[in-house]
């Protein structure tokens, strides 16, 4: 938490200059699904809603393509499951830095880069099922966390049919409990390690926005738990009315329908976990 203090402070000495022109921003990521396993148990058949959002202001000027936004964030996960997992909701301040926003891309292969985000963040967490198995497995109700975030798109603004599109979700982090249970066993009793997860599509466009992919969905981490080293791989297929659309409400340009079926291959421990998983349900992304 020291750590998080003295760096925000710096940030704002930095923007200072800036502080009279605010520019606010939203990123927004909502993905509510059907899912026949969802990589716990074979039985789990439930929908699963995960959500997250950052609300901030853009300090403009503070330093030329260089970008430095402050904002406040939530992660969001519910479902008709009834563990405290799978029903939660973290809150907290955050605040990012946007340090290639000036960079002149030359082609597919660099133009992401303007898209990398250094971060850091401050969250509470709140239980919003299951409390009693919560405080049994002692979950902590409070993380920080700093790394490196990446969202990109290729080939889906302006559309060249012939052409694949792709998109990319990197994050890399540090994180000083992602709220664990000490119930888990933890060695020493603590998280304290870095978490990463690289999700990929690619795909082609056919008529009427419909796009079919090949997906992965990669989790790696410094602790060996099942749940936090995996790879789930498959095909999709996604449809998305609005995006091609001129007069359609910006906010559901990048609303999507889609099916997956994919395949699960655990990295460490297993513990008897399903092999697969089918998923279907929507998408939306907005300010990324």
């Amino acid at each position: 938490m020291k750590k998080w203090i003295v760096g925000s402070l710096i940030v704002w000495i930095f923007a200072v200059p800036a502080i009279a022109d605010l520019t606010p921003w939203a990123d927004i990521w909502l993905n509510s699904a059907y899912h026949s396993t969802n990589g716990e148990r074979n039985t789990f058949n439930s929908f699963l809603t995960r959500s997250e959002g950052r609300f901030g202001v853009r300090l403009a000027d503070a330093i030329p393509g260089f970008a430095i936004d402050p904002y406040v964030a939530y992660y969001l996960v519910n479902s008709q499951d009834q563990n405290y997992w799978n029903n939660n909701l973290a809150v907290g301040p955050g605040v990012r830095i946007l340090p290639f926003l000036g960079y002149q891309s030359t082609s597919w292969a660099n133009e992401w880069l303007p898209d990398i985000k250094i971060f850091s963040e401050a969250l509470t967490l709140t239980t919003l099922n299951d409390q009693a198995t919560a405080d049994r497995d002692k979950v902590k109700l409070t993380d920080s966390r700093f790394g490196i975030d990446l969202w990109h798109e290729w080939n889906l603004k302006d559309i060249d049919y012939k052409v694949p599109w792709a998109e990319i979700w990197g994050n890399a982090s540090y994180r000083q409990t992602n709220f664990f249970a000490e119930a888990n066993n933890f060695p020493g009793n603590q998280f304290r390690t870095y978490l990463v997860y690289l999700q990929t599509k690619f795909g082609v466009h056919m008529t009427g926005g419909i796009r079919p992919y090949l997906a992965t969905y990669l989790t790696t981490c410094g602790a060996s738990k099942s749940w936090l080293n995996n790879l789930y791989y498959g095909v999709g297929l996604r449809m998305e009315p609005f995006r091609e659309q001129k007069d359609s409400p910006e906010i559901m340009k990048k609303f999507k329908m889609f099916i997956e079926v994919l395949g699960v291959a655990w990295l460490k421990e297993n513990e008897g976990r399903p092999s697969n998983d089918i998923r279907f349900g929507v998408d939306l992304t907005f300010g990324r």
